[in-house]
Order: structure tokens, then sequence, then C-alpha cells
């Protein structure tokens, strides 16, 4: 959006070495810094490298960030202004933090004037075409985040999942970090004499993900940073939501289907740390049923 009002406006993006590689792949900017966010002092030296004429805090809630802004030596510092969490009186700019609508839209509150009009769709920077195999499913079962073993979904529901595409003859992914191997492994054990079932948990870049979604017939995720991947590049997709809530944090392609938890208390989550179950056993994704998820992939096999 900044791109279409200006072109000649450079775009630095400070990241950490976490996100490189999804900052790679985006579209849009001009440089890429690494800053070592915990060490804060290493930060600031970086940051003040480039004294930016305007410098955007995109966090919601870290304190660190707006801290690390504050002694940046940007002209303008743009940040949120989130509820309960006392970050935004170093901003000169505050943009509105809102639980009611898509992080998506909060995103686009920090850049929004009237000369910016916020209406482009998040960006991939990615040439190859790929096309679509029919026998391809793609299955993304590891969270991430803060007590991320709550919005997993129970083994015994991936295992009826994983029959069913079987019976069907489809050929199965499993994509994932290399600290879910063991965790996708452990589901997998019964299947490991499987050819059809191919686990690439921790062997895929980024970039060779991008092309395995691109080129499958369906995407089945939990909420995670490969549901929003897949989201943007258009991938059919089922998307399973406990604690989280498919109007903050769902995807936004017109073919997707969500499949939220029926739990009382659910959804529970804003920011990404209120998690409100009394029990912490993750509840609300074990009343996520097999027969909903089938039900919904049996549309996308039509």
């Amino acid at each position: 959006d900044i791109k279409d009002f200006n072109y000649q406006i450079k775009i630095i993006l400070f990241v950490t070495r976490e996100v490189t590689e999804i900052a790679e792949i985006m579209n849009s900017y001009d440089e890429l810094v690494n800053i070592e966010l915990y060490k804060p002092l290493k930060a600031i030296k970086t940051l003040r490298h480039y004294p930016v004429d305007v410098l955007i805090d995109s966090s919601q809630w870290a304190r660190l960030n707006a801290i690390l802004t504050f002694f940046s030596k940007s002209e303008y510092k743009i940040g949120f202004k989130t509820k309960n969490q006392h970050r935004h009186f170093i901003f000169d700019f505050t943009a509105e933090h809102s639980d009611k609508i898509h992080e998506l839209y909060n995103y686009k509150k920090l850049i929004f004037t009237p000369d910016i009009a916020a209406k482009n769709y998040p960006k991939i920077k990615f040439n190859e075409k790929s096309n679509i195999k029919d026998d391809r499913i793609v299955i993304h079962i590891a969270p991430s985040g803060y007590l991320a073993e709550l919005k997993r979904w129970k083994d015994e529901n991936w295992r009826e999942i994983i029959d069913f595409l079987l019976t069907h003859n489809l050929e199965i992914y499993f994509t994932g970090s290399t600290s879910d191997q063991v965790y996708i492994t452990t589901l997998l054990n019964n299947y490991c004499e499987n050819k059809k079932i191919i686990n690439v948990a921790g062997k895929y870049s980024l970039k060779e993900t991008v092309s395995l979604l691109l080129s499958s017939k369906l995407v089945i995720s939990v909420n995670t940073g490969i549901m929003h991947l897949a989201s943007i590049l258009g991938c059919n997709l089922i998307a399973l939501h406990g604690p989280t809530d498919p109007k903050r944090w769902g995807p936004l392609n017109s073919n997707s289907i969500v499949i939220q938890s029926d739990y009382p208390e659910a959804p529970c989550l804003n920011l990404g740390f209120e998690y409100n179950c009394s029990d912490r056993t993750g509840e609300c994704m074990k009343r996520i049923s097999s027969e909903s998820v089938i039900n919904a992939i049996e549309k996308f096999l039509i």
C-alpha cells in the first residue's frame, strides 16, 4: 500500500533471524535488516544505524519493541495502542488495536491515511508456476506460539483423517519445522511403510513449502503460520480453530472452510496469551470431530 502511494519511498524491514526466511518471500520492501531483539543494546545500535524518517512498530503488545522504537533515531514513530498494554505513550501516532476485527485490518490501520489506501492483500514473491496435483494433500498438525499444545488436535483424529485420505488413494505431505519432527514421526509411526505419506518437516525450506502448497489439491491445518500462508496463496484450505477466533485469525481466501470448536469457552485468544480454559487440557480442540473435517474434505474432492 505504501509503495502504491509512492514507489520511491524506501522501505527497510527490521526482523529477527527467526523470521528472516518469511520476510525474504514478502514483496515490496527494499532492504532487510536483522536485529537481535533480546540483546536490546545491540538492537538499539542497529536501529540507530538506520535513521529512518518513519519507524512503524508492528507489534501489538510487546513492550520491548516499543522501548527499542523509542531509542531509535526515527523522526516519527507509529505503533499500536492496545488495551491494558500501556505501550503507546512513546508513539507520535497510534492506531487503536481492536479485538473485533481481523488482525490484517489492525495492521492496515498503521499506515492508513487519507492519502494511503489500505487496499492490498498480502503478496508472496514467488515466480515459479506450480501445476496442481489432484492426488496431493498437505497436512499441518503442529501449531506454534505460547501454549501451542492447546491448539493441537487429537492424534486419533488425525489418524482417522489419514485413513480416510488413503482410501481415496491420495498422497499426503506433512509439513512442519525441525522441532516438529518427533511429534509428526510419532503420529505417523503406524504408517512408516506407506509410500503415500511423506513427512517433509524440517526438510523443506519455506520456498519449497510454498511450491508444495501451490501444487496441492488441499491444505488441512491448525491455526498457525502455514494456514495463513496457504490463505495468502489462495489454496483450497480447511482451517481448524479451537482457542483462536477465526474472525480475528482465520483465513481470508474465499476457497477456505473454517471449522470452529463448539466448546463454550472457545474462542478465547486475542493477542495470543489469554487462554481462559480452566483445565488447560485443550478441551476446545477435542470438541472438533473427525466427521466435520471429513465432510469438509469431501467438498473439495468432488
